[in-house]
């Protein structure tokens, strides 16, 4: 399918897609291993709850789905960017309120910044310049409205 934005944009949207399906479906189906061994840090969290990130899943995997369809057609799907990207930002404000309130340790530091809040500022970033290029592309009255 043709793109109808920047090559760059749908490189990332199928990035960032692609690493969320996966994150989601090794959630979902092996979360005993997700938890204890595939992402660091995550112990820290609490004990393990298996039907938790279970659920924590499939949420991933909704949102990279998303992404695949707007990776597909990012002007038409911006809105499952915008979906991403609110998702990214309140992953992003529940770790650094559990770093703030002493919850987390910064040893895994990295890991969140490139797991968790690098794709949440990347993903509104797309947004916003989706939503921007959408209007460009509007006839002057349907912007003047």
């Amino acid at each position: 399918m043709k793109s109808n934005a920047p090559k760059w944009i749908v490189v990332v949207l199928w990035i960032i897609a692609v690493m969320d399906i996966v994150t989601g479906i090794e959630m979902f189906f092996f979360p005993a291993a997700w938890f204890f061994r595939l992402v660091p840090g995550v112990t820290e969290t609490g004990p393990f709850n298996g039907h938790l990130v279970m659920d924590g899943g499939t949420f991933f995997t909704a949102v990279g789905i998303g992404l695949v369809a707007a990776a597909l057609n990012p002007r038409r799907n911006a809105i499952a960017v915008v979906v991403a990207a609110v998702a990214g930002i309140m992953h992003s404000i529940l770790h650094l309120y559990s770093h703030a309130a002493g919850l987390l340790s910064s040893h895994h530091m990295v890991t969140e910044v490139l797991g968790i809040y690098v794709p949440a500022i990347v993903l509104t970033a797309i947004a916003v310049n989706l939503y921007r290029l959408g209007d460009e592309t509007r006839p002057a009255a349907a912007r003047a409205a």
